[in-house]
């Protein structure tokens, strides 16, 4: 059985269509990320799962029974649903213990008032109040409470965009350790693709159309985009078109093979600054040469800033991404070589 099913979920807002025929499913104590830029329906989506908005087409099954369709609509707070929105929506009146016991559901939770506080690493602050908790703090007691009336299914919304980059990453794990030792079925929406390849095992990867492009994995995303703009949404790339000829396509970068099957096609190539592999070499530079516009360290890695000349002597801008030992002088010649791990090839 699943935790939930989606099957040709279709949906307009004032006669402009949010959602295209959404399709998925989860399975049981498995988390899955809707991911996608603003616009793309995603909260839309969320609603539908809480029955915050009615199904226009298609149905919505959790825990194998029908929740939502076109002539059916189960009332909310009968679909045994945990949401924790962006905002977190602690009562400012109630204490955080007070907070914790307010689901209808406590009473029969699995999970006990001590339990649940020490897992969210906040055992001295059960007769706080919201506004003496810091944001971080805030946001782990409103998840607490999404969790302790031991839902079939979970929602978040964005649940860690307020937070800085510190907070985030600190409380991204303590997340992830939460849901882990609950087994709650979770659905998380974020614009963020490493925090969707952090916490979930499945991703659903939309567009601004309202469509999903692809899901799978974390690995299947990154390892084996099906266009563009899955692989770009997994960071930057480098990118270059031609037709492709012999199996082979030609970048300013060098050569990369292409799958036979685009033989004689326009195509795009992507690849990620990690896949241009740069060696220092004295002038003259055997192989294709690029010449260093600036190196800068960024923590973990040293981004460099190439030129390559293409086919016509223009110049083409080029990123490479290195270990953070590497830093050549400005205007120094380099040697690149590609990793076809990182090049991906698509029909133009």
């Amino acid at each position: 059985m699943f935790a939930i099913e989606i099957e040709n979920l279709n949906h307009s807002i004032n006669n402009k269509e949010i959602l295209k025929n959404i399709s998925f499913k989860l399975n049981k104590e498995n988390v899955a990320c809707v991911l996608g830029p603003s616009g793309s329906g995603k909260t839309t989506l969320l609603k539908l799962i809480a029955g915050l908005e009615r199904v226009q087409s298609g149905f919505i099954k959790i825990n194998g029974k029908e929740v939502s369709s076109k002539n059916y609509h189960l009332p909310t707070e009968k679909r045994s649903i945990g949401f924790l929105f962006q905002d977190y929506a602690l009562f400012p009146h109630l204490t955080v213990k007070q907070n914790l016991e307010y689901p209808m559901n406590f009473k029969n939770s699995i999970h006990t008032i001590e339990d649940i506080i020490n897992l969210i690493k906040l055992p001295n602050s059960l007769n706080k109040y919201p506004h003496e908790l810091s944001g971080g703090e805030q946001q782990r007691v409103a998840l607490a409470r999404s969790i302790i009336s031991n839902p079939d299914l979970l929602l978040l919304d964005e649940p860690f965009s307020s937070l800085d980059l510190n907070l985030r990453e600190e409380v991204r794990d303590d997340t992830l350790h939460l849901l882990e030792k609950s087994n709650v079925s979770t659905i998380i929406v974020t614009h963020d693709p490493f925090e969707a390849m952090f916490i979930s095992n499945q991703i659903n990867i939309m567009d601004t159309t309202g469509h999903i492009i692809q899901s799978g994995t974390p690995a299947e995303l990154y390892n084996n985009p099906k266009n563009s703009y899955v692989t770009e949404f997994f960071g930057e790339t480098n990118r270059f078109s031609g037709v492709v000829n012999n199996s082979f396509i030609d970048t300013p970068v060098g050569r990369i093979q292409a799958p036979n099957n685009l033989e004689n096609k326009n195509v795009e190539v992507h690849i990620r600054p990690k896949g241009i592999k740069l060696n220092k070499q004295p002038t003259p530079v055997n192989g294709i040469k690029g010449t260093v516009m600036a190196s800068k360290l960024i923590g973990s890695f040293s981004f460099v800033h190439l030129s390559v000349l293409d086919k016509n002597n223009e110049i083409v801008h080029i990123h490479s991404h290195m270990p953070p030992d590497f830093n050549p002088k400005k205007s120094s010649a380099v040697e690149i070589e590609i990793d076809q791990k990182e090049a991906f090839i698509f029909q133009n």
